[in-house]
């Protein structure tokens, strides 16, 4: 699963470089992927890759990363379908080629087996390597994957985040911890989750329905909350999947 890990990692370390509420400009698009590009070259190295593999591995996530930076532009900002395409596109081929991929080794294996924890003995550094990624993932990236999902439904997450403020930070916070509890084995917990967010934002949603009516804010909650749950588990279900 090391190839699905780089992925994660490249898309995950560009949008955290990116990650602010206001405008980016040219200059840190371009450190967003350069450091996708190095950050995953170092993965790749550490986990015992050769160099020409390692430096395939940073050309790769600077195009990923770059195309998927592009498309927050002129002429391509504004067109969800194609950046929802390219994500999913780069990460189902990465994960139908991960098996030819060797396991990770090199100094990576090395620090993760002399870590003094319990869960050493039992989760192999494949599995701990893509959870670090896939969480990293669920912050920044998973962001604008709901955004990008509500502008394909024509819902306004502009009105939505002015109306329900704190889910820039809320949200990551949501995946995280419902990716957390699947994994864990017990995704019935995750209700708790889910009720606790539908009763901290039900005042705020019934306040602005009072003054304008339900509908734009009550859609922007419903399919950002169905959809930040969605990516969050998915991500949980492959991190099973590589044990």
């Amino acid at each position: 699963m090391i190839l699905l890990s780089l992925g994660l990692l490249a898309f995950a370390v560009a949008d955290l470089i990116r990650w602010t509420p206001g405008g980016v400009s040219r200059a840190r698009d371009s450190v967003s992927i350069a450091g996708s590009a190095i950050s995953t070259a170092a993965l790749a190295a550490l986990g015992g890759m050769s160099l020409p593999a390692t430096l395939a591995v940073g050309v790769g996530a600077a195009v990923a990363s770059g195309v998927w930076v592009g498309f927050y532009r002129a002429p391509f900002a504004g067109r969800p379908g194609g950046s929802l395409g390219w994500v999913l596109a780069v990460l189902l081929v990465l994960l139908a080629v991960s098996s030819s991929a060797d396991p990770v080794g090199g100094s990576l294996e090395e620090w993760y087996s002399n870590l003094p924890f319990g869960f050493v003995g039992s989760v192999r550094v494949d599995q701990f390597v893509l959870g670090l990624s896939g969480g990293l993932f669920l912050m920044a990236t998973t962001n604008r994957l709901v955004r990008l999902v509500l502008d394909a439904a024509s819902v306004s997450w502009q009105r939505g985040e002015s109306v329900l403020k704190g889910g820039r930070v809320l949200g990551p916070l949501e995946r995280l911890i419902i990716g957390a509890i699947v994994i864990a084995g017990d995704p019935a917990a995750a209700a708790i989750i889910v009720t606790a967010k539908g009763l901290l934002r039900f005042p705020e949603i019934r306040n602005e329905g009072k003054a304008h009516g339900p509908d734009a804010v009550t859609e922007y909650f419903l399919i950002g909350t169905f959809t930040s749950l969605a990516l969050a588990a998915a991500v949980a279900v492959l991190v099973l999947a590589a044990g």
